[in-house]
């Protein structure tokens, strides 16, 4: 009698034990995605505020100058005056040994690209673009959705891996957003841009 009152125990400790198992299995997934979702929307907060800062450095930076001629991340010289002038916040910049910017990293891993833009047939450079790369689906969204207006940003652009590319303009319709979302790879947006310039219109990348 007392064995078997032994091996009963026993056994509805180990369902116990295996009960309590899954509910710690079940919390740490739902702990995981919340942690996974919270991360997301601090890294799309994060992206709004470094582009909204950057592009008022930049403005404030070359407004002596009235155009925006050798801004870029794509060369030694342009990378020079990004980081001289302080445009991008340091915990965005990857340096060398040298302290020259090797790359600059937007809040999702992906490359953050600076650039000045010719908008028209007088080469005035008078407009820039930041790309965005490897902005996720959700958050790409998101920034579609912003009102960047208020950053006098009139245009984005959004490729998709296969090199699909979809132009819209602030405020665009929210089926169109997700359109141009669905398998997205670079995001890009426009500064300083007259939206009905023949330019802007008929631009290919």
């Amino acid at each position: 009698m007392k064995n078997f009152e032994i091996k009963n125990e026993s056994g509805r400790s180990m369902i116990e034990m295996l009960g309590v198992l899954a509910i710690i299995g079940v919390l740490s997934v739902g702990g995981i995605a919340g942690y996974s979702k919270a991360m997301t929307k601090y890294r799309i907060n994060k992206t709004i505020e470094q582009i909204t800062l950057i592009a008022g450095n930049v403005r404030a930076f070359f407004a002596p100058q009235g155009n925006y001629d050798g801004l870029s991340s794509y060369s030694d010289t342009g990378k020079a005056i990004i980081k001289k002038a302080k445009l991008v916040p340091d915990e965005m910049l990857t340096l060398d040994s040298d302290g020259k910017i090797t790359a600059i990293t937007n809040a999702f891993g992906g490359e953050f690209d600076i650039d000045y833009v010719n908008k028209s047939a007088e080469d005035d450079n008078k407009a820039f673009i930041f790309w965005l790369r490897n902005i996720p689906e959700e958050a790409c969204i998101e920034l579609a959705s912003q009102d960047w207006s208020i950053s006098n940003a009139d245009i984005i652009s959004i490729m998709n891996h296969s090199e699909n590319w979809s132009k819209l303009e602030v405020h665009a319709d929210m089926d169109k957003i997700i359109e141009a979302c669905t398998d997205s790879d670079f995001f890009i947006i426009h500064f300083d841009i007259d939206k009905n310039s023949t330019y802007w219109q008929e631009r290919t990348y």
